[in-house]
């Protein structure tokens, strides 16, 4: 039963990673361009401290949820 649906998980974690990259890059371009088109350092700045939270965020849910051993 659980070799059945191997290959329709990994499909998904696969699309979900893909997803979440093609998001990230977008979301970030978009910080990081100003309002003339120029890059914007201030939006490099909440891009950079977003990521930082986001980071320890799943270490530290990694560190929960996973059984240790």
């Amino acid at each position: 039963m659980v070799g059945e649906r191997a290959g329709t998980a990994s499909g998904l974690l696969n699309s979900c990673r893909q997803t979440g990259g093609a998001l990230a890059v977008a979301l970030f371009g978009g910080l990081l361009s100003g309002t003339g088109g120029g890059f914007s350092l201030p939006g490099m700045r909440v891009g950079l401290v977003a990521v930082a939270v986001l980071l320890l965020a799943t270490t530290a849910l990694s560190r929960l949820l996973l059984p240790r051993g």
